[in-house]
């Protein structure tokens, strides 16, 4: 099989599957819209971009070098996810008591930089970009090589998450009752809390 079909492939079924960069772009659509997801869109392009830079200079080489930094990356991620998770649901229950805030601490990265910057903790992503960079460099890496993978990148992740964002813009249409809100920032949390669990066990 071609080598980009097969990335194109594996990169198309992990991107749409359930993740963390789509429950951060599904939560910013049902607070702002389809419009409203862009940046933590761009924030994942970007960052997924940033993490196939690192990856081509080396970096996924130092990570099958030392196994523990593929460990402690998992560990760091998943603490975060985790942290993520348990704030959505305190954030929740804020509400519930009365006592909402909207700054709270684990609130979801929701600018471009911020999710960016989440790649560098999320391990899925690494797993991701290292796999299609393994599957389309070979034996050779070339600039070549690197600009089909950075485009094919970048088109399948804008066409998963404009799905992710449209499917949030759908929901919002059923948060506007505060009761609907915190049940769906529950259920948020959950998910990223069962994220972090699946990346550690």
């Amino acid at each position: 099989m071609d080598p980009i079909l097969a990335v194109i492939g594996f990169v198309t079924v992990a991107a749409i599957t359930p993740g963390p960069n789509n429950f951060i772009v599904m939560a910013a659509a049902t607070r702002g819209g389809f419009m409203g997801a862009f940046p933590a869109m761009a924030g994942v392009v970007i960052g997924s971009l940033a993490l196939l830079g690192l990856i081509w200079l080396g970096a996924g080489a130092a990570f099958n070098a030392v196994p523990p930094l593929r460990l402690a990356l998992t560990v760091a991620g998943a603490l975060y996810l985790a942290w993520l998770g348990a704030g959505l649901i305190r954030q929740a229950q804020g509400g519930a008591d009365g006592n909402d805030t909207p700054g709270r601490v684990g609130r979801l990265p929701s600018t471009a930089l911020g999710v960016a910057a989440f790649q560098l903790l999320n391990p899925k992503a690494w797993v991701l970009v290292v796999t299609a960079t393994a599957a389309i460099s070979g034996e050779t890496q070339s600039l070549t090589n690197l600009a089909t993978l950075a485009a094919t990148l970048g088109v399948i992740f804008v066409l998963c998450l404009t799905l992710w964002a449209s499917a949030g813009s759908v929901i919002a249409g059923w948060l506007g009752p505060p009761a609907a809100r915190r049940w769906f920032d529950r259920a948020m949390g959950g998910l990223l809390l069962g994220s972090a669990a699946l990346l550690v066990f």
